[in-house]
């Protein structure tokens, strides 16, 4: 019926058409997975986004906590330096403290 060359002709057409299909699949996978990707990146790029809004509202606050840190140091150097040296020199072992330092320790 068919001649030897047909048959071959034949099983030759069969595997182009299993590879073709095999590759069409492969490259449908691909799509997807670079789609996948691409959303992924997008999401990753928001999120960089993100953070980098926030690293700048951490510096700015860092910035602010260190200013009122030092202003707070100011004040109480100069609270500490408005002391005389007499107050400084003076026996405070029996002597009586003010008022307002033992309120602020009962605190």
């Amino acid at each position: 019926m068919f001649s030897f060359i047909n048959k071959a002709y034949i099983i030759v057409i069969a595997l182009l058409s299993a590879v073709i299909a095999f590759q069409y699949h492969s490259i449908v996978n691909l799509e997807d997975k670079t789609k996948q990707q691409a959303q992924m990146i997008n999401n990753q790029s928001e999120s960089i986004k993100q953070l980098k809004e926030q690293e700048q509202i951490n510096q700015k606050l860092t910035f602010e906590i260190s200013r009122l840190e030092s202003e707070a140091r100011i004040k109480s150097d100069e609270a500490i330096n408005s002391i005389s040296h007499d107050e400084k020199s003076a026996d405070a072992y029996n002597a009586n403290a003010p008022r307002s330092i033992v309120e602020f320790l009962r605190k």
